[in-house]
């Protein structure tokens, strides 16, 4: 007999963040500031009892390699034997700064833990996808406040039982634009040098929308965090698409939309300015028919 589950979890973009290790992946994290978008993953699991385990993971309706999902899917699991197929679709672009990962995890958590039929605590499956993510070297903070909805400020690192995350309920439109290559999460992390660059001027502007946060504050001061780390426009909540040579808008459905560069060549973000505010304009123009992008926390 096969059981089924179902889950949702939004898509996090973090404006700025300060970097904090630890030897235990529930303790390690992320102090930092951003919000969750009504656009995110959607999670069935299905389950067999069968004498021997195994994990198919399919996202978009292809088969992954997708190491985050098997390592939490294998938690969730503990040592039951059975068949398991993760079916996931998102239409949020990978290695972006929208959180794909965070939201692959504790969707699959949640959905799995209601397919076993496990009643597992939620603060446990949360803590099970941020200790997962962090082990895989794909995230440090995006999972509790994707938990959680709305712009969040988090003040202590770690998943639930460590961190200290306030959140702000929000309702906005947003343009999301895609500008340059893929920048994995792995990748930045690694770097001895930008994550020096990251703590040094991450963890003051944490202390200072701490003081005021808004909105506003949050995307002025996640400009002054790209421009400073280098980490690309808004630090990665303005988007890069993963060819280079195309950019994405919010569209006046809620779903993204893509908008080819005059030449189709790639450019600096700089140089898309002007074509960014065009789209915003036309987008402002249609408002009317526009869906919010951002959750509200509840």
């Amino acid at each position: 007999m096969v059981s089924e589950g179902e889950a949702f979890c939004p898509g996090h973009v973090t404006a700025f963040f300060e970097v904090h290790d630890d030897p235990d992946p529930r303790k390690k994290g992320s102090r930092g500031a951003g919000l969750c978008l009504n656009l995110g993953v959607h999670t069935i699991a299905r389950v067999r009892d069968d004498a021997r385990s195994s994990i198919d993971v399919i996202v978009n309706g292809r088969r992954q390699r997708a190491e985050v999902t098997q390592g939490v899917a294998q938690k969730v699991l503990g040592g039951r034997s059975c068949e398991v197929k993760i079916l996931s679709e998102t239409n949020l672009p990978v290695s972006q700064g929208f959180g794909v990962s965070a939201a692959a995890a504790l969707s699959t958590a949640l959905a799995l833990d209601i397919a076993l039929g496990s009643k597992v605590p939620r603060d446990e499956l949360v803590a099970i996808a941020h200790e997962t993510e962090v082990e895989c070297g794909t995230g440090l903070g995006d999972v509790v406040p994707a938990s959680l909805g709305g712009m969040d400020l988090r003040l202590k690192p770690g998943a639930p039982a460590h961190a200290e995350v306030r959140t702000f309920p929000v309702e906005a439109d947003l343009l999301l634009a895609v500008i340059g290559p893929e920048m994995p999460t792995k990748a930045v992390l690694r770097d001895p040098r930008k994550v020096a660059a990251i703590n040094r001027i991450g963890g003051a502007l944490v202390d200072e929308f701490s003081r005021g946060p808004t909105l506003e504050r949050l995307f002025e001061l996640g400009a002054r965090f790209a421009e400073g780390t280098g980490l690309g426009p808004c630090g990665q909540t303005g988007p890069r698409s993963d060819s280079g040579q195309s950019h994405v808008r919010a569209g006046d459905d809620g779903h993204a939309r893509q908008f080819g560069g005059r030449d189709g060549e790639p450019r600096a973000a700089g140089d898309l300015v002007s074509e960014i505010r065009d789209a915003a304009e036309v987008w402002r123009r249609q408002r009317r028919r526009a869906r919010p992008l951002i959750t509200r926390s509840r």
